[in-house]
């Protein structure tokens, strides 16, 4: 006789997860927000309800655009290390919190330069504040260096070269964030072959805002991962490129309907990128902005899909081959894993 441990978002969360897609700005709790504003002496409203409706984004945002405005009140709040230290740490508290075993953050270090942070000091602050969530939590973090794709590109390798930098403090891949739709991926390439002859992985946004040839382009230009790629859907020849590839689709449902990348949860292609044999994982881009956990996010993937146990475990280890880890760290994580999935079902 064997019996499962239902499929609840308590069970759920105390599940060992994998996020290989969170970006720090659009991820930071309001108490996180309060300290930090308290830094500089920011005025914020006084209210939680009114400090959450101006850095959460409602289902019905009309773009990508739109839903990156809702970061200004965030970004404007980590120009200083000390608030860069108070996000880091936060990160990793609420990582904590949502069960998470392994996290890689991902954030643009030009965006904390407003008030005069060099780019190399803006990285060191953030990676201070991971470090110090993850001597308190447990959990082990990582980095992921954005640029930004409407800044001039010699600035966007000057970011990458100075990320590098970093490789032996925890900055563990690049990437591209930003405005897929007017800045396609073929207009990055001669910052992508910079950046990666630094060594480091790229794991680039590509089909979110802009159209399937940027899923295309960014695998030719040799990225790892792709992130959303939800406009592969309907174009087998480039999911057949990302499937020889192995290359590891890091899916983000919520924010994805909240952007119009898809029409609503019921068309975002999660069933047709696994029947394809693609790399799935799932993510939640932004846990503020679009107000969701990673458990969360699961439990509306069951709840559309039916998504369970065993293809959480999938989604999961997917998750772990993905990462920006060498192999013995990937192994101690799969371990937990497994562990974890004789747990939920049982003989």
């Amino acid at each position: 006789m064997s019996s499962v441990k239902p499929f609840t978002p308590e069970n759920v969360r105390h599940y060992p997860k994998v996020e290989l897609h969170c970006h720090l700005d659009g991820s930071i709790s309001l108490s996180a927000i309060r300290q930090m504003a308290a830094v500089t002496n920011s005025p914020l409203p006084a209210d939680d309800a009114d400090l959450r409706q101006l850095v959460t984004a409602p289902l019905e945002t009309t773009s990508l655009i739109d839903y990156l405005q809702r970061f200004q009140v965030v970004t404007d709040l980590m120009q200083t290390p000390e608030q860069l230290l108070i996000a880091g740490y936060d990160m990793v508290q609420t990582a904590a919190e949502d069960g998470l075993i392994y996290l890689e953050a991902r954030f643009a270090p030009a965006i904390f330069t407003a008030q005069g942070l060099t780019v190399k000091e803006a990285i060191a602050a953030t990676l201070d504040g991971l470090h110090a969530g993850t001597r308190e939590f447990g959990i082990p973090v990582n980095a992921i260096v954005c640029a930004m794709r409407d800044q001039p590109l010699a600035d966007c390798i000057a970011v990458f070269k100075t990320a590098a930098d970093f490789a032996d403090q925890g900055v563990v891949g690049l990437d591209f964030a930003g405005d897929e739709a007017n800045h396609p991926a073929i207009d990055l390439a001669p910052a992508v072959k910079a950046g990666l002859a630094t060594g480091l992985p790229f794991t680039l946004h590509a089909g979110e805002a802009g159209p399937v040839d940027n899923v295309a382009v960014s695998l030719t230009l040799g990225a790892r991962r792709i992130g959303h790629g939800v406009h592969m859907s309907g174009f087998p020849a480039t999911i057949n490129q990302a499937k020889r590839a192995g290359a590891t689709i890091e899916m983000c449902p919520t924010s994805n309907v909240q952007t119009k990348a898809v029409a609503d949860y019921a068309a975002f292609p999660l069933a047709e990128f696994l029947s394809a044999g693609l790399k799935v994982t799932l993510n939640t881009d932004d846990r503020t902005v679009s107000d969701v956990t990673l458990t969360s996010e699961i439990m509306r993937m069951h709840d559309e899909f039916g998504l369970n146990w065993s293809l959480l475990e999938q989604l999961t280890l997917n998750a772990i081959d993905g990462a920006f880890l060498n192999d013995p760290a990937k192994e101690k994580l799969r371990e937990r894993v497994r562990a974890a999935a004789s747990t939920v079902s049982q003989a």
